[in-house]
Protein backbone atom coordinates (compact mmCIF):
# COMPACT_ATOMS: atom_id res chain seq x y z
CA UNK A 1 0.00 0.00 0.00
CA UNK A 2 1.52 3.33 -1.06
CA UNK A 3 1.11 6.66 -0.83
CA UNK A 4 0.46 7.62 -4.36
CA UNK A 5 -2.82 4.67 -4.23
CA UNK A 6 -4.30 6.38 -1.44
CA UNK A 7 -4.04 9.42 -3.35
CA UNK A 8 -5.50 8.09 -6.17
CA UNK A 9 -8.71 6.35 -4.36
CA UNK A 10 -9.32 9.70 -2.45
CA UNK A 11 -9.66 11.67 -5.53
CA UNK A 12 -11.06 9.03 -7.42
CA UNK A 13 -13.77 9.07 -5.10
CA UNK A 14 -14.42 12.96 -4.57
CA UNK A 15 -14.77 12.86 -8.16
CA UNK A 16 -17.10 10.19 -9.08
CA UNK A 17 -18.76 9.81 -5.40
CA UNK A 18 -19.12 13.60 -3.97
CA UNK A 19 -19.58 13.42 -0.05
CA UNK A 20 -22.77 15.02 -0.69
CA UNK A 21 -24.16 12.13 -2.60
CA UNK A 22 -22.96 9.78 -0.23
CA UNK A 23 -26.09 7.79 1.05
CA UNK A 24 -25.72 6.85 4.73
CA UNK A 25 -25.18 3.55 6.36
CA UNK A 26 -28.79 2.14 7.43
CA UNK A 27 -27.11 1.45 11.40
CA UNK A 28 -26.93 -2.27 11.73
CA UNK A 29 -27.91 -4.40 14.47
CA UNK A 30 -26.26 -2.79 17.49
CA UNK A 31 -26.44 -4.88 20.23
CA UNK A 32 -27.96 -7.74 18.74
CA UNK A 33 -25.71 -10.25 18.00
CA UNK A 34 -28.10 -12.78 16.53
CA UNK A 35 -29.33 -10.51 14.13
CA UNK A 36 -25.98 -9.46 12.82
CA UNK A 37 -24.48 -12.84 12.63
CA UNK A 38 -27.79 -14.01 10.36
CA UNK A 39 -26.89 -10.73 8.39
CA UNK A 40 -23.36 -11.39 7.84
CA UNK A 41 -23.65 -15.29 6.68
CA UNK A 42 -26.59 -14.47 4.82
CA UNK A 43 -25.00 -11.73 3.03
CA UNK A 44 -22.92 -13.89 1.11
CA UNK A 45 -23.68 -13.73 -2.75
CA UNK A 46 -26.71 -12.22 -1.91
CA UNK A 47 -29.68 -9.04 -2.58
CA UNK A 48 -30.63 -7.04 0.48
CA UNK A 49 -34.11 -6.32 -0.36
CA UNK A 50 -36.82 -4.94 1.56
CA UNK A 51 -37.97 -5.53 5.51
CA UNK A 52 -39.96 -7.70 3.43
CA UNK A 53 -37.55 -10.32 1.75
CA UNK A 54 -33.76 -10.69 0.89
CA UNK A 55 -31.93 -10.62 3.48
CA UNK A 56 -33.66 -8.05 5.53
CA UNK A 57 -36.71 -9.99 5.15
CA UNK A 58 -34.88 -13.12 6.71
CA UNK A 59 -33.15 -11.54 10.00
CA UNK A 60 -37.06 -9.79 10.08
CA UNK A 61 -38.60 -13.41 9.91
CA UNK A 62 -36.48 -14.57 12.77
CA UNK A 63 -37.27 -11.73 15.24
CA UNK A 64 -40.85 -12.44 15.18
CA UNK A 65 -39.91 -16.78 14.84
CA UNK A 66 -38.02 -15.82 18.55
CA UNK A 67 -40.00 -13.20 19.83
CA UNK A 68 -38.09 -10.16 20.09
CA UNK A 69 -36.56 -7.30 18.25
CA UNK A 70 -33.71 -7.04 19.91
CA UNK A 71 -32.40 -10.86 19.99
CA UNK A 72 -28.68 -10.81 21.82
CA UNK A 73 -28.37 -14.10 23.21
CA UNK A 74 -25.97 -16.30 20.94
CA UNK A 75 -27.26 -19.56 23.09
CA UNK A 76 -30.56 -19.01 21.54
CA UNK A 77 -29.27 -18.96 18.49
CA UNK A 78 -26.98 -22.26 18.91
CA UNK A 79 -29.75 -24.13 19.95
CA UNK A 80 -32.04 -24.17 17.04
CA UNK A 81 -32.13 -27.14 14.62
CA UNK A 82 -30.38 -25.79 11.50
CA UNK A 83 -33.43 -27.15 9.23
CA UNK A 84 -35.96 -25.63 11.67
CA UNK A 85 -33.63 -22.04 11.30
CA UNK A 86 -33.30 -23.03 7.46
CA UNK A 87 -37.27 -22.78 7.21
CA UNK A 88 -37.20 -19.64 8.56
CA UNK A 89 -34.49 -18.00 6.60
CA UNK A 90 -35.75 -19.68 3.53
CA UNK A 91 -31.95 -18.91 2.22
CA UNK A 92 -29.44 -20.51 -0.29
CA UNK A 93 -26.30 -22.67 0.52
CA UNK A 94 -22.64 -21.64 0.60
CA UNK A 95 -19.59 -23.76 0.00
CA UNK A 96 -22.39 -26.88 -0.51
CA UNK A 97 -24.45 -26.47 2.74
CA UNK A 98 -26.85 -24.31 4.18
CA UNK A 99 -26.28 -20.95 5.30
CA UNK A 100 -28.03 -21.89 8.33
CA UNK A 101 -26.35 -24.58 9.40
CA UNK A 102 -23.22 -22.61 8.84
CA UNK A 103 -25.12 -19.98 11.63
CA UNK A 104 -25.48 -22.23 14.24
CA UNK A 105 -22.08 -23.32 14.09
CA UNK A 106 -20.66 -20.13 14.05
CA UNK A 107 -22.93 -19.21 16.85
CA UNK A 108 -21.54 -22.20 18.91
CA UNK A 109 -18.18 -21.57 17.97
CA UNK A 110 -18.29 -17.94 19.35
CA UNK A 111 -20.27 -19.41 22.58
CA UNK A 112 -16.98 -21.53 22.99
CA UNK A 113 -15.01 -18.47 22.11
CA UNK A 114 -16.83 -16.83 25.34
CA UNK A 115 -18.72 -14.62 23.05
CA UNK A 116 -22.86 -14.60 23.91
CA UNK A 117 -23.97 -11.23 23.40
CA UNK A 118 -22.84 -8.34 21.41
CA UNK A 119 -21.05 -6.50 24.08
CA UNK A 120 -18.77 -9.61 24.29
CA UNK A 121 -17.72 -9.37 20.70
CA UNK A 122 -14.18 -7.98 20.16
CA UNK A 123 -12.96 -7.89 16.33
CA UNK A 124 -9.65 -7.77 17.04
CA UNK A 125 -9.60 -10.54 19.13
CA UNK A 126 -7.91 -13.74 17.74
CA UNK A 127 -9.58 -16.12 19.16
CA UNK A 128 -13.04 -14.71 18.19
CA UNK A 129 -12.14 -14.03 14.65
CA UNK A 130 -10.98 -17.91 14.12
CA UNK A 131 -14.35 -19.20 16.14
CA UNK A 132 -15.84 -17.70 13.03
CA UNK A 133 -13.43 -18.16 10.06
CA UNK A 134 -13.17 -22.28 11.24
CA UNK A 135 -16.51 -22.71 10.21
CA UNK A 136 -16.75 -23.78 6.20
CA UNK A 137 -17.99 -21.52 3.97
CA UNK A 138 -17.26 -18.14 6.33
CA UNK A 139 -14.17 -15.82 5.57
CA UNK A 140 -12.42 -12.96 6.93
CA UNK A 141 -14.84 -10.55 4.72
CA UNK A 142 -17.97 -11.44 6.55
CA UNK A 143 -16.43 -11.77 9.53
CA UNK A 144 -15.30 -7.96 9.10
CA UNK A 145 -19.04 -7.22 8.13
CA UNK A 146 -20.33 -8.85 11.61
CA UNK A 147 -18.28 -6.31 13.31
CA UNK A 148 -19.50 -3.40 11.08
CA UNK A 149 -23.36 -4.58 12.11
CA UNK A 150 -22.66 -4.56 15.77
CA UNK A 151 -21.16 -1.15 14.99
CA UNK A 152 -17.75 -1.60 14.85
CA UNK A 153 -15.86 0.27 12.59
CA UNK A 154 -14.98 -1.59 9.04
CA UNK A 155 -14.66 -2.37 5.35
CA UNK A 156 -16.54 -5.31 3.77
CA UNK A 157 -13.85 -5.45 0.60
CA UNK A 158 -17.08 -7.63 -1.44
CA UNK A 159 -17.07 -7.56 -5.11
CA UNK A 160 -18.54 -4.08 -5.46
CA UNK A 161 -16.06 -2.54 -2.83
CA UNK A 162 -13.02 -4.39 -5.16
CA UNK A 163 -14.40 -2.81 -8.25
CA UNK A 164 -14.70 0.39 -7.57
CA UNK A 165 -10.78 0.24 -5.94
CA UNK A 166 -9.72 -1.59 -9.20
CA UNK A 167 -11.27 1.15 -11.06
CA UNK A 168 -9.47 3.44 -9.35
CA UNK A 169 -6.29 2.48 -9.35
CA UNK A 170 -6.44 1.12 -12.70
CA UNK A 171 -5.25 -2.47 -11.46
CA UNK A 172 -6.84 -5.77 -9.52
CA UNK A 173 -6.19 -4.94 -5.98
CA UNK A 174 -6.63 -8.17 -3.38
CA UNK A 175 -9.17 -7.66 -1.11
CA UNK A 176 -7.22 -7.43 2.17
CA UNK A 177 -5.08 -4.40 0.22
CA UNK A 178 -8.44 -2.79 -1.10
CA UNK A 179 -10.05 -2.89 2.50
CA UNK A 180 -6.60 -1.52 3.93
CA UNK A 181 -6.56 1.84 1.38
CA UNK A 182 -10.47 2.62 1.75
CA UNK A 183 -9.81 2.29 5.81
CA UNK A 184 -6.95 5.27 4.81
CA UNK A 185 -8.89 6.93 2.41
CA UNK A 186 -11.85 7.34 4.76
CA UNK A 187 -9.24 8.99 7.26
CA UNK A 188 -8.05 11.25 4.83
CA UNK A 189 -11.75 12.06 4.15
CA UNK A 190 -12.54 12.25 7.32
CA UNK A 191 -15.24 10.10 7.76
CA UNK A 192 -15.76 6.41 9.01
CA UNK A 193 -14.66 3.10 6.87
CA UNK A 194 -18.13 2.11 7.32
CA UNK A 195 -19.88 5.20 5.99
CA UNK A 196 -17.03 5.25 2.92
CA UNK A 197 -18.03 0.98 2.59
CA UNK A 198 -21.63 1.70 2.50
CA UNK A 199 -22.23 5.34 -0.14
CA UNK A 200 -19.68 3.05 -2.30
CA UNK A 201 -21.25 -0.24 -2.39
CA UNK A 202 -24.53 1.54 -3.10
CA UNK A 203 -22.93 3.36 -5.33
CA UNK A 204 -20.97 0.44 -7.02
CA UNK A 205 -24.53 -1.99 -7.14
CA UNK A 206 -25.61 0.22 -9.50
CA UNK A 207 -22.90 1.40 -11.64
CA UNK A 208 -22.99 0.47 -15.19
CA UNK A 209 -19.76 -0.23 -17.23
CA UNK A 210 -19.38 1.89 -20.06
CA UNK A 211 -19.78 -0.51 -23.66
CA UNK A 212 -16.98 -1.07 -25.25
CA UNK A 213 -16.52 0.96 -27.98
CA UNK A 214 -19.04 3.68 -26.40
CA UNK A 215 -17.39 7.43 -27.01
CA UNK A 216 -18.11 9.99 -24.11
Amino acid sequence: MSKSDISTLVDFVQAELPRDTWKPWPGGWPEQVEAALIDAVLSIAAKYGTPENGVRGAVSRYRKAVGTDRPNDLVRLAGRDPEELQAVLNDQKVSGRTKASAIVEAANNLLAAGVNSAADLDPRNPAHKKAYTDVHGLGWVTWEYFGMLLGKPGIKADRWIIRFVNRALCREAPAAEARSLLIEAARELNATPTELDHAIWAYERDYQEPERGATA
